[in-house]
């Protein structure tokens, strides 16, 4: 009894999805809540932060459905700023992998770089080693 109250109560966002995500909205939901208004749910919803630095941080959100939940998530990852290369220029591959494909998994390789410190591309300029 003790884990399905904690399964109905809880949530626990990590990198690669939601675990414990029970919801109302699903068929094979645990509870059903009984008010789902917007009053409702300002009330319930409990944010509090556990460790916070200029990289990182760590909360808990109390009292919100896990749809939620796992959007505000994947709000937060696409918030962040990365840069990947968009452009290669190939003069002379040798290796076995054709220049399409090695140029779309360098394009995949996140670059932790601030990206405020390069100039960008406008419309109609040719691309050069700055932009």
């Amino acid at each position: 009894e003790a884990k399905l109250k904690e399964i109905k109560s809880k949530v626990i966002i990590k990198n690669e999805g939601v675990d414990y995500t029970s919801s109302f909205e699903h068929p094979s939901s645990l509870a059903i809540p009984e008010d789902t208004s917007f009053k409702a749910f300002y009330e319930n919803l409990d944010i509090e932060i556990i460790s916070l630095n200029e990289e990182d941080i760590t909360f808990d959100i109390k009292g919100i459905d896990p749809a939620i939940a796992n959007a505000l998530r994947r709000i937060f990852i696409s918030e962040i700023p990365t840069m990947a290369i968009e452009k290669v220029n190939m003069w002379q591959n040798t290796s076995v992998i054709p220049d399409e494909v090695l140029a779309h998994r360098m394009g995949l390789v996140p670059i932790k770089v601030d990206p405020r410190l390069f100039e960008y591309k406008e419309k109609g300029e040719e691309y050069t080693e700055k932009n």
